[in-house]
């Protein structure tokens, strides 16, 4: 027999637990944790294969032209000049304005 303290502080006591009781939890434990190994490997055989299929068809469907590779921030765009500074601004408070 096992001993194990259950409880805290004062109201703690001893309970004498039979080896054979340890021995079926720790089984349960493995064969739980076997289970859930088992499921997320069958999912993996569903999701790998659906993710490969989905990053070829976005590869072949994708390049349709030159300018789908090109940035969109550079597109249709006058020459640069190096005597002009481009900037944004906000007005942050109405009243100020």
């Amino acid at each position: 027999m096992i001993r194990v303290v259950v409880g805290r502080g004062r109201y703690s006591r001893q309970v004498r637990v039979p080896f054979w009781a340890f021995a079926l939890a720790g089984a349960a434990v493995v064969l739980a944790s076997l289970l859930v190994l088992a499921f997320i490997a069958s999912l993996a055989i569903f999701i790998i294969p659906a993710c490969l299929i989905g990053a070829g068809a976005a590869h072949w469907l994708g390049r349709s032209s030159k300018s789908a590779r090109e940035p969109i921030f550079t597109r249709n765009r006058r020459p640069y000049d190096p005597n002009v500074i481009e900037g944004e601004y906000r007005v942050l408070d109405e009243r100020r304005r």
